[in-house]
């Protein structure tokens, strides 16, 4: 990850620099998806083939240090980029259950989701739902009693997690923040990998590498980072996904 502390070291220093001169211009709009257009699609889609996912690598932790980083936004990203327009199957999983969005996100039509699978035991297969997007389906948070650290440590869940590689090419889960709560924690050694997701100009360097070391305290295998809501100091908006 030393391309991402190396930028966000430099958008700290930035900071730094535009609170002591009362002239600087505002801060550029930050886009909420980190990537735009054919070529960046293909490029990401390149980066995450070149690290065996769809081969070795099925399912993916997409979690973020803390609250608002995006890491919903980028798995929906992630999602229609290994798709490409139907050529693979790629699935969406919310279990961030403490700010679920997939359903806002990809405008999934039904109520029922994950939750729904633990605490009224559906089958995974009858809340799992297509999406506008070709090759892209999705299971939400769902609705239930349970809180989020009961699903979590449920022993069904460790089953169904551990089973998520047979019902796609690519399997895209979207976790709580590692930093905050244990969730993802639980999460990351039950999957083939971890990506990060860390917004420029506003993740700490030291928050962005304590994540990094929960993850590999797990064992987890860390695929790489997403920088997300670059500005014009940072000169790539994807970190290179390392294999």
């Amino acid at each position: 990850m030393s391309k991402t502390y190396e930028a966000l070291r430099r958008a700290e220093n930035l900071r730094a620099q535009e609170h002591a001169d009362e002239n600087i211009e505002a801060p550029w709009p930050a886009p909420s998806i980190p990537l735009h257009g054919a070529d960046d699609s293909y490029e990401l889609r390149r980066s995450l083939l070149g690290s065996a996912v769809g081969d070795t690598v099925k399912t993916i932790l997409v979690c973020s240090a803390l609250h608002g980083e995006g890491a919903s936004s980028v798995s929906c990203v992630l999602a229609k980029s290994i798709a490409d327009a139907g050529r693979s199957h790629a699935l969406l999983v919310d279990l961030n259950l403490r700010t679920p969005a997939l359903w806002r996100l990809m405008n999934a039509p039904g109520q029922h989701g994950f939750m729904n699978v633990i605490a009224d035991t559906k089958r995974i297969d009858e809340v799992m739902q297509a999406t506008e997007y070709d090759g892209v389906s999705v299971i939400t948070a769902g609705t239930g009693r349970l809180n989020a650290v009961d699903v979590v440590d449920n022993e069904r869940t460790l089953e169904i997690v551990s089973g998520f590689s047979r019902l796609a090419d690519v399997v895209f889960i979207d976790g709580a923040p590692i930093t905050l709560y244990p969730d993802s924690r639980a999460l990351a050694p039950l999957v083939d990998g971890v990506i990060v997701v860390v917004e420029a100009d506003t993740t700490p360097v030291g928050v962005a590498n304590k994540a990094a070391e929960i993850i590999r305290e797990t064992g987890a295998n860390i695929l790489g980072a997403v920088l997300n809501k670059t500005r014009h100091y940072i000169p790539e908006r994807l970190s290179r996904v390392v294999g």
